[in-house]
């Protein structure tokens, strides 16, 4: 087999590095060599610990080089899980940087046309961009609309020969605790069909603002979840709308043993509350397993309920939902339980939805150098955004989230993409 090979030109600073495409199922993959800007190092061989004065602190952040597939090559381009798109993989070689800490810098591409930018990255102590104190988007609370994007901290920016390009936003990335994370959004595209959402747990300004009262519940700093557990435990969130409001749909992503109901009068008199849900009845009964908890997430599904029956009069401007533990007493005998409500996401929208997912997870079975892994592996992200392709992409300016603070953003491959025609697919098949 004839090597191809590899051409680098001197561009800011920075080796350009030309790769050999390489043909996803999908897309026709030109990966970008990161190596010029690595500043941390996240991936650990077998017995190597964690230094943290090897390049920028990752608050002890490591991935075992060991648990990755036997398919996936350090060094090298490598495929997916699902088989979509193409990284280059740093080198992972003992003692060298190998990640980067999203810093501000301008990465040169293979001058091109492209339709999309992947990004391989994770995220740890939270779920990046994290809170407004820190590089998140600033947004009303009581309209949800943003009123500082803050876009050099949460988002890139590709360069054109043609001219600097609008910034795009990161978007959500979890937590490797998390399952790949998904929710809704308006079918129509109309942010305005939005009338409110937030993350359930304090790490969210939003959901922080909106919690209300509770009894024996908690907040998982990771996951970012409210939870609680057994008998008498309850959490309520209070969720504004506009007055006017007749007709709209409660979106909520939750798990566990819930019972859900809700209250349009007084949220503190028990009396007030009418049941929407209940796992217990509705469905069946879920128990805890023994031994580590990440990653299990029994009965976790995105659920709608019609709130029409109880806005209808369009005089609200609040309603209440409170979560309590649908079996408080189950699997008696049992580690860890009783086994009540998980609830991260709720948001209400006037017209119809699609569920999307926020990212793919790369590889299965990844473990942490420190705690081993969660059910199916430290889940990676994958992120798919849109280029203008009529425009030479020359560059790609990052976020930068400097001054360091949680959570940590880490970026550890980039791929540029554009579909396969249809020849190149029947060549390929």
């Amino acid at each position: 087999m004839m090597k191809q090979k590899i051409r680098g030109a001197a561009l800011c600073g920075l080796i350009l590095v030309s790769l050999p495409m390489a043909h996803a199922q999908k897309f026709e993959c030109t990966p970008v060599d990161l190596n010029a800007i690595w500043n941390a190092v996240i991936w650990y061989h077998d017995g190597q610990e964690v230094d943290p004065n090897l390049g920028l602190n990752t608050n002890g952040a490591g991935i075992k080089v060991s648990t990755l597939p036997g398919t996936v090559i350090p060094g090298q381009v490598n495929l997916t899980e699902d088989g979509v798109v193409s990284f280059l993989l740093p080198d992972m070689e003992i003692g060298k940087l190998n990640a980067y800490y999203v810093a501000g810098d301008t990465v040169p591409v293979p001058s091109g046309h492209y339709k999309y930018l992947f990004l391989a990255m994770t995220s740890d102590n939270g779920n990046w961009p994290g809170s407004e104190s820190d590089w998140a988007a600033i947004t009303d609370p009581s309209t949800g609309k943003v009123t500082d994007p803050r876009s050099e901290g949460n988002s890139f920016r590709p360069v054109y020969e043609e001219g600097p390009g609008d910034w795009i936003p990161i978007g959500v990335v979890q937590d490797w605790f998390w399952k790949v994370p998904e929710w809704v959004s308006p079918a129509s595209g109309d942010s305005n069909e939005i009338i409110q959402q937030y993350l359930s747990y304090d790490g969210d300004p939003n959901g922080a603002a909106n919690f209300l009262d509770g009894e024996g519940h908690a907040f998982h700093g990771f996951g970012e979840y409210t939870y609680c557990n057994g008998e008498g435990t309850y959490f309520v969130y209070a969720m504004q709308i506009p007055l006017g409001l007749k007709s709209a749909t409660l979106w909520t992503e939750m798990w566990g043993n819930v019972k859900l109901s809700i209250s349009t009068t007084d949220p503190f008199n028990p009396a007030t509350y009418t049941e929407l849900y209940n796992s217990a009845t509705q469905d069946k009964i879920y128990t805890a397993r023994a031994g580590n908890l990440d990653g299990y997430f029994p009965n976790r599904e995105l659920r709608p309920f019609d709130l029409t029956p109880y806005i209808s009069s369009g005089t609200l401007t609040e309603i209440y939902l409170q979560f309590e533990d649908s079996a408080p007493t189950n699997a008696v005998g049992q580690e860890n339980n009783p086994w009540g409500p998980r609830v991260r996401q709720l948001g209400i929208f006037t017209g119809p939805t699609v569920k999307s997912s926020l990212g793919a997870r790369l590889w299965p079975g990844l473990e942490s150098t420190s705690w081993g892994m969660p059910e199916g592996g430290l889940i990676l992200i994958r992120k798919q955004y849109r280029l203008d392709e009529k425009k030479t992409l020359k560059s790609i300016l990052l976020p930068n989230d400097f001054p360091q603070n949680d959570p940590y953003l880490i970026l550890f491959a980039m791929t540029l993409a554009n579909e396969l025609t249809g020849i190149e697919e029947f060549m390929l098949y």
